[in-house]
């Protein structure tokens, strides 16, 4: 029987298994490289993959489709061909693009593509995979053009011709000393309007900004927002030029650290996102579920202990899902906040306090105004017992206070300890709430009835 029965078949794995290889190529002639990528990564069968990707025409345009596809899909497309087809794709791709579907790949197959790679090539891509993966290294291309300060502006025309299929997209020429050391760049503008005689020197310009080779990808999506630049040089730590990050990527880096700030917020691990199985689901949800339920443990114990003062305030225990639902959505937003906040670079050292003391006071006039709600509904409800309205009212204004306080400075804490916010606030804050609700409700139930 077949993988798939004829009736679940896409129209593109009908002409994949059913049509002739020359239909197939003229379809996908007719369609650009991202759209070709994202067909590709919606075929179910490697198989079907594999017959898709051999049947686009031309080496640059099947570079340009693994360009746009996700690293592990292009790596699982690249490991189904034969190693010397996949090193001369992986050839035809810019630098940074080709290390990451690399390090995608199984270490044997990697291997095997990289020793069919001729030795300049090989030795070049070799050093991009030894930096980490949100590094800006793990982010650079090698493939710019530069020229010597003491060159003309008519050497740096000839570089660019000179190196124009392998550069892409051009944006500035880096201008280095003889040492190779980062001096400047020329905008193109500038290399256009100058005479063939004009020295370099007399048309570069300082770079606005340039990052170490080690620096985190996030903080330089900050620094490209900041300063606006269409690309980026990377250098070592004695200002070599080492290559350049673009825009483009700088975009996917923006993308890659968002999704991995929701999934974690979420209680959960961006990998579930790419990779929606099961079992993937279930490792990455399953130790915050646990942590938030030993929380909910703790309340109920806590209540617990103090049954016989909670049946002593009558209908109170109808307002403890309010109380409850009330502190933990102040709280959640708090931290959603804080940690956004944190992540954009919005709270510099001498602003903690300033967000700390505007998130209590936001806390205070939410749960003073929910407090008076809440007391008006149980005094309603209740009018024969005030004691439960005071009760409920009270642990609701506790509730959000202290669930916003604890909502702001679990991710301010947890940054200064250099511990992603990301990762562990909501869980965090979500299990305090729910034993601090609980105490609450427990201590104004001593205070008023005792």
């Amino acid at each position: 029987m077949s993988q798939d029965s004829d009736d679940n078949l896409t129209a593109l794995e009908r002409l994949i298994r059913q049509g002739s290889s020359a239909d197939l190529r003229r379809f996908l002639l007719l369609l650009q490289p991202p759209e070709i990528a994202d067909l590709i990564e919606a075929l179910r069968s490697p198989q079907d993959r594999s017959r898709a990707f051999q049947a686009i025409v031309g080496l640059h345009e099947k570079a340009d489709v693994i360009g746009n596809m996700e690293d592990e899909e292009a790596a699982d497309v690249l490991e189904e061909m034969d190693p010397s087809v996949a090193a001369d794709v992986i050839e035809e791709m810019q630098t940074d693009d080709a290390a990451d579907v690399l390090q995608a790949m199984e270490k044997g197959r990697k291997e095997e593509v990289l020793r069919e790679i001729e030795p300049g090539d090989r030795e070049e891509l070799n050093t991009l995979l030894e930096y980490p993966e949100e590094s800006a290294g793990g982010i650079m291309q090698t493939e710019l053009v530069r020229v010597r300060l003491r060159h003309r502006a008519r050497t740096a025309v000839e570089e660019i011709r000179r190196t124009r299929d392998e550069v892409g997209e051009l944006h500035e020429i880096f201008v280095v000393d003889d040492a190779g050391r980062l001096k400047g760049w020329v905008k193109e503008r500038a290399l256009i309007l100058a005479e063939d005689s004009t020295p370099i020197e007399a048309i570069t310009i300082p770079v606005p900004v340039k990052v170490p080779v080690m620096m985190d990808q996030e903080e330089i999506a900050n620094l490209v927002r900041d300063y606006d630049v269409s690309s980026v040089p990377v250098v070592d730590e004695h200002d070599h030029l080492l290559g350049r990050i673009l825009v483009d990527d700088i975009v996917d880096v923006v993308v890659e650290e968002a999704t991995e700030d929701i999934a974690r917020a979420a209680g959960t691990d961006p990998e579930e996102i790419y990779e929606p199985s099961v079992a993937v689901a279930l490792r990455a949800r399953s130790p915050w579920l646990l942590a938030t339920f030993l929380g909910g443990i703790i309340a109920a114990v806590v209540i617990n202990a103090g049954e016989d003062l909670v049946k002593d305030a009558g209908k109170l225990f109808i307002f403890i899902p309010v109380i409850m639902g009330m502190g933990g959505g102040c709280a959640t937003q708090t931290a959603t906040v804080t940690v956004r906040s944190l992540a954009l670079g919005r709270i510099g050292l001498g602003g903690v306090w300033h967000v700390v003391r505007k998130e209590v006071l936001v806390g205070s006039v939410l749960g003073a105004g929910t407090g008076v709600l809440v007391w008006c509904s149980a005094a309603i409800l209740n009018h024969q017992n005030l004691d439960v309205a005071w009760i409920a009212a009270f642990a609701i204004f506790g509730t959000i206070c202290l669930g916003t306080l604890f909502g702001v400075v679990t991710p301010l804490m947890l940054d200064r300890a250099g511990v992603d916010p990301a990762v562990a606030t909501h869980p965090l804050v979500t299990t305090a709430n729910d034993i601090i609700g609980s105490l609450l409700i427990l201590a104004f139930c001593l205070l008023v009835l005792m």
